[in-house]
């Protein structure tokens, strides 16, 4: 058995599911979320590649009909410069079962959604390749 070819399928797949996990629980909030008002409580910006570009991880404080306030962040970090600042009030998107995350809307993700479901297939369909290779080649 081909013991590199088996550790890079390891490394692999949980690429696969780092990368569609991710994608999942911001589809899913997206599209099934709550929609709240909520107050931004702290932006970190990272700069990006060689140029100006920067990501934006934006944390935000709202209140919910039923229970305590939430403090989350984004589930993806924010295209930027965003300019958004503490104390600015944006919309979200909100699911119970992912306390702690939040989609900002109106503001487009540094991953997309779709880029990360590409990743998580290649990466699926490079495991399955490198799994084949350590159990066949000698």
């Amino acid at each position: 058995m081909n013991l590199l070819a088996l550790a890079l399928a390891t490394i692999l797949g949980g690429g696969s599911y780092y990368a569609g996990s991710r994608a999942s629980m911001t589809y899913r909030i997206r599209r099934h979320g709550t929609r709240f008002r909520a107050r931004v409580t702290e932006v970190r910006s990272t700069p990006v590649g060689e140029g100006t570009g920067v990501e934006d991880d934006v944390r935000v404080r709202f209140e919910v009909p039923d229970g305590p306030p939430v403090e989350a962040a984004t589930s993806l970090a924010l295209r930027g410069p965003t300019g958004l600042e503490p104390g600015d009030e944006v919309e979200v998107a909100h699911l119970r079962r992912h306390p702690r995350k939040v989609v900002v809307l109106g503001y487009r993700t540094a991953d997309g959604v779709p880029l990360l479901a590409y990743v998580c297939a290649l990466f699926a369909v490079m495991t399955v390749f490198f799994v084949f290779i350590a159990l066949t080649v000698h």
